[in-house]
């Protein structure tokens, strides 16, 4: 590799680096700093376990919680029950924010639930 093919690749490096940096500010995407806990509305947990149909536990219902402030007319039981209506509510959820609709709650879907249910004047759907 010449000098210059070098430097075209540092440069090339440098900017792959500062654009993945201003995408990771634009918080499109949760960092764990700010994963689940949303002070005044859904306090069950902050851990983000994938979670799915037949789950149990606090992360279900963080995300129980979550879909009733990300949705309009969405009044799940905050059971920690990962049943059908919830089964039901996050697949809606996925199709509204237009990822994959798989009815797991995994790292995308949990990015997209702590955005949409922290808004305090809008909904996904």
């Amino acid at each position: 590799m010449n000098t210059g093919t070098r430097k075209a690749a540092g440069r090339g490096a440098a900017l792959l680096v500062a654009g993945l940096a201003t995408f990771a500010l634009s918080g499109v995407v949760a960092t764990p700093a700010q994963a689940a806990i949303i002070s005044g509305r859904c306090e069950y947990t902050s851990s983000q376990p994938e979670v799915y149909r037949g789950s149990a536990g606090t992360a279900v219902r963080q995300v129980q919680c979550e879909l009733n402030y990300a949705m309009r007319n969405t009044n799940l039981d905050e059971d920690g029950d990962f049943g059908g209506l919830t089964d039901a509510a996050v697949r809606k959820f996925q199709r509204c924010v237009g990822i994959g609709v798989d009815g797991r709650v995994g790292p995308i879907t949990w990015s997209h639930l702590n955005r949409w249910a922290a808004e305090p004047t809008a909904y996904a759907c």
